[in-house]
């Protein structure tokens, strides 16, 4: 072992799981200190991405929050025995491998449930409101994760305030004159996207899009066809998801949603029907357990993972396993700051 040279001993451990991974940390003092090195981590981050989408058995890896049949709550959907929490309240966002949590209103956590790493982010500075839509994401540039939270201000005006984890503040991004009818942001190409309408115009219902890299939010158009394949209908039926890598948009009314667009080109806004009728495929669904405190719990937050039709868990995040830490970016400051003196 002690013979393998650094490349050797990356490709072979790259390859393994996380929960391996993390006990071949008690191999020895330079395995630990390698499998905990950036290096490392962003090499079997990437190789996860690559062998999750080249994954034959799987179309997607989601995660979703878990809860007791007893305590069945709105929009939830059953596999089995198992129920799983669609009402979008507790899970805010996936990136990475990590996991971003409102266990209780307006307080936030970041997780990983592999490595059952958690931090806690301070409270927003807002008025004593709820927020009505999240997202949570990771710029490339910047090499930081954003948190974003929407709060209401007025009828067709939602107020928006980020969340670094890197400097470690919250600041407010702007304001966008519509009310916003889905929750949670949808992660796709670096941006986040929410359906929204403004009540005061005549337009269609429009994709408000946040670029996490440029803190700019944007305009997308929804399909015609959707718009008239959907009038008539309450608004909450149109949601936003992934599927094949690229944002689409169905009606969750119905389970699996039959008829789906998605945008295969950013640049122009084009949107395609995938297709009517659904196609066979199954994805991989991690259930996470919902705690109120993740930082004092010892036990694993995933347990139990579930396949089911690729259609069906659209709108959940989409998860990769990996070992970065929601404190990466706090040890990253520490080590520049001790190297400066």
């Amino acid at each position: 072992m002690e013979n393998l040279c650094t490349g050797t001993l990356e490709e072979i451990l790259k390859r393994l799981e996380v929960r391996d991974l993390i006990r071949c940390k008690s191999v020895c003092k330079s395995w630990l200190s390698f499998i905990s090195s950036s290096v490392f981590i962003k090499s079997h981050l990437k190789y996860s991405y690559h062998n999750d989408r080249n994954n034959v058995d799987i179309a997607h890896r989601r995660i979703a929050i878990s809860i007791h049949p007893d305590y069945l709550m709105y929009r939830c959907y059953k596999i089995g025995e198992q129920f799983f929490n669609f009402n979008e309240r507790y899970l805010l966002g996936s990136c990475n491998g990590l996991i971003c949590i409102s266990p209780r209103c307006n307080e936030v956590v970041v997780i990983n449930p592999l490595t059952r790493e958690a931090r806690n982010v301070p409270n927003p500075q807002i008025p004593e409101t709820e927020f009505v839509c999240w997202g949570f994401g990771y710029d490339s540039i910047k090499d930081d994760y954003k948190i974003v939270l929407g709060f209401r201000k007025g009828e067709n005006c939602t107020c928006f305030q980020m969340f670094s984890l890197r400097s470690k503040v919250w600041k407010v991004i702007g304001e966008v004159n519509h009310a916003f009818i889905s929750t949670a942001g949808i992660l796709c190409k670096g941006m986040l996207h929410w359906v929204a309408y403004n009540s005061l115009s005549k337009q269609k219902d429009v994709i408000i899009s946040f670029h996490l890299m440029d803190e700019e939010f944007s305009k997308i158009r929804q399909p015609d066809d959707a718009y008239q394949f959907y009038f008539g209908r309450l608004r909450t039926s149109i949601c936003l998801g992934i599927i094949e890598d690229c944002l689409c948009m169905f009606d969750p009314s119905f389970l699996p949603p039959c008829k789906v667009w998605a945008m295969k080109d950013f640049k122009k806004q084009s949107w395609e029907v995938v297709g009517d009728v659904c196609e066979n495929g199954h994805d991989a669904v991690h259930g996470i357990r919902l705690l109120t405190n993740y930082t004092q719990y010892e036990g694993p937050l995933i347990y139990e993972t579930l396949y089911c039709h690729s259609r069906a868990f659209l709108w959940g995040p989409l998860y990769v396993e990996s070992l970065v830490s929601p404190h990466s970016l706090e040890t990253e400051e520490e080590e520049s700051s001790n190297e400066e003196s």
